[in-house]
C-alpha cells in the first residue's frame, strides 16, 4: 500500500472539499484533496449538473458569496459566460492543480480510517483504475464527503432527520429531502423520435405522480428545473443509494416518454442532449458538532464569537416522499436574512483533528434546510480550511483554540474576502490605516440620465443607503392624480421577500405626471439600509437611471431583476457616501452602507491615492472591487429555466469591475513609475505581491478601464510590509 504523508488530508472532491484544500493550501499547509469521482464539483459537477445558489438567489441584495468560492465563479463568469456545466469542471481542477502545496487524488474512496488515542492517524483509499492502495497520514483530516463518512468511520454521533444515531455504522431511514436526477434538452430542426426503454415508467402512473403539487411540465423542462424529480428521502439515502439511483431513472426517462409521446406537448422536435446517472444528493449523516446551528439562530441573525462564514437560502424543506408523495408541496421555502455560522459546527472535540464541511455540519433539522446549499457549503469549506491551518500552526486542536487565535482566523477569512455578517476588519498591520488617502475624484451619490420607470402595480420596494436627517428625494411619475401608500423599513442588509425593522408609514397625494417626493430619513435609519415597500398603486411608476450607485436598488418582491431608482439627497447629505476614506470602513461589501469608494461618472482618469509620512515598504497590496454582488454567479445553467426559480442571467461581466488596474510609486523626481499592472483583471480580489518590498511614500492606484464602462469603486485596500 502507497504512503502519502501531508499536514492536511481533506476527503470529498466538491465544492466544500474544493474550497477547504484550497484555502489551507494558499496559507502554506501541505494539503491532499481525495475525491472519489473523476471530477470535482460535486452536485455542481458535469455529472449532476445542480446550479451553485445561495444567499443572493434566495433575495438577499448585496449578498453573492465571494472568497475562494467567488473567486472560482468569476473565473468561470469570465472563461465560460454561456455557463456550460463542462467547462465550469475545468474550472476547479485548472484552480487545484495550479495550487502549490496541493495534492489531488481523483477516483479514490476512502474505505477506513486509523484512530489511535482518540485521533484519527490515517485513512486508506483504494483508486480506481490504477488498482492502487494507498494511506494518507496526516495531522488534521477534513470530512467533506457530504455523508460524513470519515466521522462515522471515527465512531462520532450524528443525525438522520431529526433523530441520533451511534457513530461507526452506515445510514438510516428517516424523514429526510430526496435525491433528484437532472437532464438537458435540445430542440432540432427534425422530429425525434423517443422509445424508452422497457424499465422506465408508464403514461399512466407519470401522469398520476405529476398531477399534484404544483409541478411544472414542459417540453422545454431543462436543467435544474427538473429538481422536483425528487425520490429516497424515506428511505437511507446512503445504504440504498443504487436502488434511489435506478428509480430516479425510471421515473426521469418515464417523464420524458410522456413529454414525448402523450400527444400534450409540442415536443416532437426535442431530444435529450444529456441525463444524469448520479442522483444529486440533498441529505444523509448530520455530525453532532460543539454546536448545533438551530433555526432561531437564522430567524434572529444571532452573532457568535467565534462566527467565520454565513448562509442566506431559505429554509427549503421537501417532502421526504418526493414525487411519490400526492399530498404535500414540492417544497416550503422560508426566506431568511443573512445569517452567520460559527467554527464550533465544525469540530468535535471527542475526535479532535477531525474536522467536516458542507451538508454535513452540525446543524439542527431546520438550519440545515438552509446551510445544505452549495454555495454555504464552499463557504464552510473555507472556514475549515483556514481553521485547520491554524490548528496546525498552533500546534493545538480547535476547542483549545483562545479567543484571541479564534479572532485571528476570523480575520484571515475577512482578509481572504469571506463575508461575516456585523464582523469588520481589524488588520493591525494594514499600512493604509497610517495613510493619507485622497482620490482623483467621488460619487456625490446623485442620479444621472432618467431611463423608463417601475411600475408600482404590487409588490415593489426601492432600498437606498440611509444618511440620518438627510432630504431623499424620489422621482415618481402618476398617470392620474393618486395617493401612494406604503411602509419605510430599514436592514442592515435588505432581502426582497423579508421585511426589515418597521420605521413607520408614509402617503404622498401625487398630481398627474412627473414629480419629485421628499421626506426626511428618520435618526434611526442612519448607516442602514432604508426600504420603501409600496403599497399596489395602478398607473404609478419609481421613475429609473441608466447607471447605478451601489446600494440604491428597486424591483417586484417576486421577480429577480433590478433597476436603479431615482433617488438622491438633497446637497450636503451624501457626499461622503463614496468618498475615499471608505475603503477605510473595515467592511469590504455593503453592510449597514455601501462601504465603497466610487469615482465620478466623468472621471477620465479615475484614482486612489495613498500617502505617508514617511517611507513605507509595501511587499503586498490587497483591493477588493465591486463584481455586482446582487446579482447571481451560478456554476452553470441549462438553456431554459423556470421563473419560479427567481433567477436572472448576468449580461456580461460586472460593469463597474476594474478590468485595468495599475499601481504606482511617486519617486523623488516628482514622477510616477508603474511598478504593478493588469489589463484583463476580472476578479474582485487583486493581490498584488511585488518580488521585493518596494519602498515609498506615496502610492497611487489608478483604474483606466471598467468591463461595463461605468465609473470603477473599491471597497478596500489593503498594504503589508515584510513580515505582516
Amino acid at each position: 500500500m502507497k504512503e502519502v504523508n501531508a499536514e492536511l488530508a481533506v476527503i470529498g472532491g466538491g465544492p466544500a472539499g474544493v474550497c477547504a484544500a484550497l484555502a489551507a493550501a494558499r496559507l502554506g499547509v501541505r494539503t491532499v484533496l481525495i475525491g472519489n469521482r473523476p471530477v470535482l464539483g460535486g452536485n455542481s459537477s458535469s455529472e449532476i449538473r445542480v446550479w451553485t445558489r445561495g444567499a443572493t438567489g434566495a433575495g438577499s441584495l448585496f449578498a453573492e458569496e465571494m472568497g475562494i468560492w467567488g473567486r472560482l465563479k468569476l473565473e468561470n463568469l469570465y472563461k465560460n459566460p454561456d455557463a456550460n456545466p463542462v467547462f465550469w469542471d475545468e474550472i476547479l481542477l485548472d484552480a487545484v492543480l495550479g495550487q502549490k502545496n496541493l495534492l489531488l487524488f481523483l477516483n479514490t474512496d476512502v474505505t477506513a480510517a486509523e484512530l489511535e488515542e482518540g485521533q484519527i492517524t490515517s485513512v486508506s483509499a483504494t483508486q480506481q483504475g490504477t488498482e492502487a492502495g494507498l494511506c494518507f497520514r496526516a495531522n488534521y483530516f477534513v470530512d467533506a464527503t457530504g455523508d460524513g463518512t470519515i466521522g462515522a468511520k471515527a465512531g462520532l454521533p450524528y443525525y438522520i432527520g431529526t433523530q441520533r444515531a451511534a457513530g461507526g455504522g452506515p445510514g438510516a431511514e428517516g424523514e429526510l429531502l430526496g435525491s433528484s436526477i437532472l437532464y438537458y434538452t435540445r430542440r432540432e430542426d427534425h422530429p425525434v423520435r423517443f422509445i424508452p426503454p422497457s424499465y422506465a415508467y408508464g403514461l399512466e402512473e407519470v401522469e398520476r405522480l405529476i398531477g399534484t403539487g404544483g409541478r411544472v411540465v414542459s417540453e422545454r423542462l431543462s436543467g435544474s428545473d427538473c429538481w422536483w424529480f425528487e425520490y429516497g428521502g424515506a428511505r437511507d439515502t446512503i445504504s440504498a443509494a443504487q436502488d434511489i439511483a435506478i428509480e430516479l431513472k425510471r421515473l426521469v426517462l418515464g417523464v420524458w416518454n410522456y413529454i414525448k409521446n402523450s400527444g400534450k406537448f409540442d415536443a416532437d422536435c426535442y431530444t435529450l442532449d444529456w441525463i444524469g446517472s448520479l442522483p444529486g444528493k440533498r441529505e444523509s449523516r448530520r455530525m453532532e458538532t460543539e454546536y448545533l446551528l438551530t433555526r432561531q439562530d437564522l430567524l434572529e441573525g444571532r452573532q457568535f464569537p467565534d462566527g467565520a462564514f454565513y448562509g442566506g437560502w431559505y429554509m427549503d424543506l421537501h417532502p421526504a416522499g418526493g414525487i411519490l408523495d400526492s399530498q404535500a408541496d414540492n417544497c416550503v421555502q422560508i426566506p431568511v436574512h443573512v445569517y452567520q455560522l460559527p467554527l464550533r459546527c465544525l469540530y468535535q472535540r471527542n475526535v479532535p483533528n477531525l474536522l467536516f464541511a458542507g451538508r454535513n455540519i452540525g446543524t439542527e433539522r431546520d438550519a440545515f434546510a438552509s446551510s445544505r446549499i452549495m454555495n454555504t457549503c464552499a463557504l464552510s469549506g473555507q472556514a475549515a480550511g483556514t481553521l485547520a491551518a491554524a490548528c496546525i500552526a498552533q500546534g493545538r486542536p480547535p476547542a483549545e483554540l483562545s479567543p484571541a487565535e479564534i479572532e485571528g482566523i476570523r480575520q484571515t477569512l475577512l482578509r481572504e474576502d469571506m463575508f461575516i455578517p456585523g464582523v469588520g476588519s481589524e488588520d493591525g498591520n494594514d499600512l493604509v490605516r497610517q495613510a493619507q488617502i485622497t482620490a482623483s475624484s467621488a460619487h456625490d451619490g446623485r442620479i444621472g440620465a432618467l431611463s423608463g420607470g417601475l411600475e408600482l402595480i404590487s409588490g415593489a420596494f426601492a432600498v437606498f443607503p440611509g444618511v440620518a436627517g438627510g432630504q431623499a428625494v424620489l422621482t415618481l411619475r402618476s398617470e392620474a392624480a393618486a395617493r401612494l401608500t406604503g411602509a419605510l423599513q430599514s436592514a442592515m442588509l435588505p432581502n426582497r421577500f423579508l421585511a426589515g425593522r418597521e420605521e413607520g408609514r408614509f402617503a404622498w397625494d401625487l398630481k398627474p405626471g412627473e414629480q419629485q417626493v421628499e421626506f426626511t430619513v428618520p435618526e434611526d435609519c442612519g448607516g442602514r439600509f432604508c426600504v420603501l415597500r409600496f403599497d399596489g398603486a395602478p398607473g404609478v411608476s419609481l421613475v429609473l437611471t441608466e447607471e447605478g450607485r451601489t446600494g440604491f436598488l428597486c424591483g417586484h418582491e417576486r421577480r429577480p431583476e433590478y433597476a436603479f431608482p431615482a433617488i438622491q439627497y438633497r446637497p450636503g447629505a451624501a457626499e461622503t457616501l463614496y468618498h475615499p476614506r471608505q475603503v477605510l470602513s473595515g467592511c469590504s461589501r455593503p453592510w449597514g452602507q455601501p462601504n465603497q469608494w466610487c469615482a465620478a461618472p466623468n472621471d477620465c482618469d479615475p484614482w486612489l491615492r495613498l500617502e505617508w509620512p514617511a517611507p513605507v515598504a509595501i511587499r503586498e497590496l490587497r483591493l477588493y472591487l465591486d463584481p455586482d454582488l446582487t446579482m447571481e454567479l451560478p456554476s452553470s445553467r441549462a438553456q431554459h429555466w423556470e421563473e419560479s426559480h427567481h433567477y436572472a442571467p448576468r449580461a456580461g461581466m460586472p460593469p463597474r469591475l476594474a478590468k485595468a488596474v495599475q499601481a504606482e510609486t511617486l519617486g523623488g523626481d516628482g514622477a510616477w513609475r508603474t511598478v504593478w499592472s493588469a489589463g484583463e483583471n476580472h476578479q474582485r480580489l487583486v493581490v498584488i505581491r511585488f518580488p521585493a518590498p518596494v519602498e515609498t511614500a506615496a502610492l497611487r492606484l489608478r483604474f483606466p478601464e471598467t468591463w461595463g464602462g461605468w465609473s470603477p469603486a473599491v471597497y478596500e485596500v489593503r498594504a503589508h510590509g515584510p513580515t505582516a
